[in-house]
C-alpha cells in the first residue's frame, strides 16, 4: 500500500444519535489528515419497524457479517464501536468476535474489554447515572424510582444499571424485579414501559438508560394522562437532540459522544506513530431540565449551540422526508431496468453520481449467499466488481469481463501521492436472508442516512433482478422442454422427420401464411418395403426408410415441411418461386433429382437391394379456403400413377459391389405432375 495509512472503523445503528456523533467527530478529525479512513456501517433497521412489523422477520443479523469484509482491506489500525454493534444483535461471544481482528491494533469503544492488541474507551457511565439518581432522591425526595435498562451484555447498560442499584441501596430504598425492565436502547420498548407502569403503584420516577427509550416513556405517559415533570419524573442518558426540544426538556446525563469519537481518532494516529497509549474513561455531565420536576433557575437554559442543533435536526427531518419519497422512486426505476443487467447497473451508477458520491464501487458475490440467523457465516475469498464510479465517470462491467478483488487487495483506491484525506463508507447489500455484497463509496458523513436507505432499496432491486433472470431462465427451460415435447409428439423417431400430425400442422400453417402463393404437395413412397423386410429383415427395412427420408429431405429443400406418414410413405410441401413460369419443369427436376440420387446411392451402397422412391405431386394456390387434406388426396392419386413404373423387384440379381453403374432410364419415363387438377406427362 505504500506509506499511506488506512484506518478502519466499525459502527452500527448509525440512525441513533450517539453513533451519529461518533461518526461525525471521527470524520471531521481526519478531514485534514493525510490518511484514508474506511467506515463499515452495520446500520440496523429493526427498531424502525418493530412496532408495525408483526411477521417476526428480522434480518438485521446480516449486518454482523459486514465487518468480516474488512479482511479485503489493508488496514493499519481499527476502531470498533462495540457498544453500538452489540445493541440489538447481542454478540454474546465477545471474545470470539474481537479475536478475529486481533491481528490489528484495536481501539474498542463503549466496552470495558481491553483487546489483546490495543486499548478501550468507555464513557464514565457509573458516575453520570449515580449523579442522576442521587438528584432525584436528594433534590426531589423521590423514593419509588423505576429503571428502564439497556440490553444485557452491553457494558454501558450494565454500568448504568449498577449505579442505579447502588444509589438505591445506599439510600435504603426498595428495589425488586418489577421495578426494572430491560429494553434495547431503541424506541421500540412500549411493552417494557407498559409493564413498569402496570406493575408498580405510586410511581415517582422512571430512569431510562438512554434518551431514545425515554421518548417512548413520554408518549405512553401522555396516553395515560400522566404529565411528565409533574405527575411523574423521567430522566435519560446521552443528551440527544430530542432531549433539548422535548416538552418538558429531558433531564439527562450527557455522554460526550463527539469527544469519544475524536479521542479514538487521535489515539489511532498515536498508535500508527508508535506512541504508547492507554485505555481511558470519557467524562460525562449531568444536565437538569424540566422532566425531573425542576423549574426556574434550577433548569439549565438552552444554549445557542443547542438551539442551532435543534434547527439542524429540523433540517435533517426535512431531508429524511425527502428521502422517504425518493427511495421508492429510485426502487421503481431500478426495477423497470431489471430485465437488463448492464442497464440496471448503469442506472445505479448514475444514481451514485446524482447523490454526490466522489467515488463508489459495487462489489457482488458471484452467487448470492443465503445468510441464515444462528447459522455459520462464511466469508467469500473474492468479490466481483460490478461498477466503478469516479466523479462524473463510471464503468459498468459485464459478468464475463468483471475484475475481481481478493482478500487483502483493498476495496478503495490507493492515494499515496495525494495530500487529501479520503473517507469511505461501506454498506451491506442484502434483501431478506439473501446477501449480495457491499457498496463502498466516498461521501460526506451527512449523506450516511441517504446511502443507508439507498442500499436497502438496491438490495431489494437486485433481488428483483435476480428473480427476473431466474424467471427468464425458467421460461427458456420451459420453452425448450415444451419444444422437446412438441417435437416428440409431432416427430417420427426413426427418421427424425415430422409424423403425420406434425407435417399436417406445418403444411396448414404454410398455406395460411402464404395467401396467393403457388405450392406443391408431394407424396413419396419407398418402393417394395415389404419385400426388403421379408427378404433381408426389418433392420434393412429400417435402413432403407432412413435412406429414403434423407433423399426426400434433400430433394424437397431446407425448411420445407416433410414427414413420414406411414410405414413407407412420406408427405411434404414446398413453395414455388413466384417468378417461375414453368412450374412443371421445376417439379419434374425435383423428382428427377430424387430418383437420380437414389440411383447414385444404389451404385455405392453395397446393399443386396435397390433403393427406389415413387413420387406424386399436386400444385395449388394457397388460400384460406384450401383444405390441405384434399390437396394430399390429389397428390396421392398421382402417386398411384407413378408407382406403376417402379421396378418389379428391388432384389439385385448380383451383389457385386464393383459392378459398373448404369442408369436405369426407364425409371424416369413417367413423371406425372398434377397442376390445377390436370395431369402433365413429362
Amino acid at each position: 500500500m505504500g506509506d499511506r495509512k488506512k484506518i478502519g472503523v466499525f459502527v452500527a445503528n448509525s440512525h441513533m444519535d450517539h453513533p451519529k456523533k461518533i461518526i461525525k467527530s471521527i470524520y471531521k478529525y481526519y478531514q485534514d489528515k493525510k490518511v484514508d479512513v474506511h467506515f463499515f456501517l452495520g446500520t440496523e433497521s429493526n427498531s424502525f419497524y418493530r412496532q408495525i412489523n408483526n411477521d417476526g422477520q428480522d434480518f438485521d443479523y446480516q449486518y454482523l457479517s459486514l465487518y468480516d469484509y474488512s479482511f479485503f482491506e489493508e488496514l493499519d489500525v481499527l476502531i470498533i464501536g462495540y457498544g453500538s454493534l452489540n445493541t440489538f444483535q447481542k454478540l454474546v461471544d465477545k471474545e470470539t468476535f474481537l479475536n478475529k481482528f486481533s491481528h490489528l491494533p484495536c481501539i474498542i469503544l463503549e466496552d470495558n474489554t481491553i483487546p489483546k492488541n490495543g486499548i478501550n474507551l468507555i464513557a464514565d457511565n457509573y458516575s453520570g447515572m449515580k449523579q442522576c439518581v442521587e438528584h432525584l432522591i436528594y433534590e426531589h425526595g423521590y423514593k419509588n424510582i423505576l429503571y428502564l435498562s439497556g440490553p444485557t451484555g452491553n457494558d454501558d447498560a450494565a454500568e448504568r444499571l449498577q449505579a442505579y442499584l447502588d444509589v438505591m441501596i445506599e439510600n435504603g430504598l426498595p428495589v425488586d424485579d418489577n421495578m426494572i425492565e430491560y429494553g434495547d436502547f431503541s424506541e421500540g420498548v412500549d411493552e417494557k414501559v407498559i409493564a413498569l407502569l402496570d406493575n408498580n403503584q405510586d410511581i415517582d420516577a422512571i430512569v431510562c438508560a438512554n434518551d431514545e427509550m425515554s421518548t417512548t416513556v413520554y408518549r405512553i405517559c401522555a396516553e395515560r394522562g400522566l404529565v411528565v415533570g409533574k405527575d411523574i419524573a423521567v430522566t435519560g442518558f446521552d443528551n440527544m437532540r430530542w432531549a433539548w426540544c422535548a416538552e418538558p426538556g429531558l433531564t439527562t446525563v450527557e455522554q460526550k459522544s463527539g469527544e469519544m469519537g475524536k479521542r479514538a481518532a487521535e489515539l489511532a494516529l498515536e498508535i500508527l506513530d508508535g506512541k504508547p497509549v492507554l485505555s481511558e474513561r470519557i467524562p460525562t455531565g449531568f444536565i437538569v431540565r424540566g422532566s425531573c420536576g425542576c423549574q426556574g433557575e434550577s433548569v439549565q437554559p438552552t444554549t445557542a449551540k443547542e438551539e442551532n442543533n435543534i434547527q439542524n435536526a429540523l433540517e435533517e427531518m426535512k431531508e429524511t422526508w425527502s428521502l422517504a419519497i425518493s427511495g421508492p422512486l429510485m426502487l421503481r426505476e431500478l426495477i423497470q431496468a431489471a430485465d437488463n443487467e448492464i442497464t440496471f447497473f448503469t442506472l445505479m451508477s448514475w444514481m451514485m453520481i446524482k447523490q454526490g458520491a466522489k467515488h463508489s464501487t459495487l462489489y457482488l458475490l458471484d452467487n448470492p449467499m443465503l445468510n441464515v440467523k444462528d447459522k455459520p457465516w462464511i466469508l467469500t475469498d473474492k468479490l466481483r466488481v460490478v461498477f466503478q464510479q469516479d466523479g462524473e465517470k463510471f464503468h459498468v462491467y459485464s459478468k464475463e469481463k468483471s475484475p475481481y478483488v481478493e482478500r487483502g487487495q483493498g476495496l478503495v483506491p490507493v492515494h499515496d501521492t495525494d495530500d487529501e484525506s479520503h473517507i469511505y463508507f461501506s454498506f451491506l447489500i442484502f434483501d431478506g436472508n439473501r446477501q449480495y455484497g457491499l457498496l463502498t463509496t466516498e461521501i460526506n458523513y451527512k449523506e450516511v442516512p441517504n446511502y443507508y436507505l439507498s442500499t436497502l432499496q438496491i438490495g431489494t432491486a437486485i433481488h428483483f433482478m435476480e428473480l427476473m433472470q431466474q424467471s427468464h431462465e425458467d421460461r427458456e427451460k420451459m420453452i425448450e422442454q415444451n419444444a422437446k415435447l412438441n417435437y416428440s409428439a409431432s416427430s417420427d423417431p426413426l427418421t427424425g422427420l415430422l409424423n403425420r400430425r406434425g407435417v399436417m400442422e406445418q403444411m396448414d400453417k404454410l398455406v395460411m401464411a402464404n395467401e396467393g402463393r403457388r405450392a406443391c404437395i408431394m407424396i413419396g413412397d419407398l418402393d417394395h418395403l415389404k419385400e426388403i423386410n421379408d427378404t433381408f429383415g426389418h433392420g434393412e427395412g429400417d435402413f432403407a426408410i432412413k435412406a429414403a427420408a434423407e433423399l426426400l429431405r434433400r430433394g424437397i429443400g431446407e425448411g420445407a415441411p416433410l414427414g413420414r406418414i406411414g410405414g413407407d410413405e412420406f408427405l411434404g410441401m414446398f413453395l414455388l418461386d413466384e417468378e417461375e413460369e414453368d412450374e412443371a419443369a421445376v417439379i419434374k427436376k425435383k423428382i428427377a433429382d430424387v430418383k437420380l440420387s437414389a440411383e447414385l446411392f444404389n451404385s455405392v451402397s453395397g446393399k443386396p437391394y435397390f433403393l427406389g422412391v415413387s413420387m406424386g405431386c399436386h400444385v395449388f394456390t394457397c388460400s384460406a379456403d384450401v383444405v390441405v387434406s384434399q390437396m394430399v388426396k390429389q397428390a396421392d392419386e398421382e402417386l398411384y400413377v407413378a408407382k406403376k413404373s417402379r421396378r418389379e423387384t428391388v432384389v439385385r440379381e448380383t451383389q457385386d459391389s464393383d459392378e459398373e453403374f448404369e442408369l436405369d432410364e426407364s425409371l424416369f419415363a413417367d413423371i406425372n405432375i398434377d397442376i390445377n387438377g390436370e395431369n402433365t406427362d413429362a
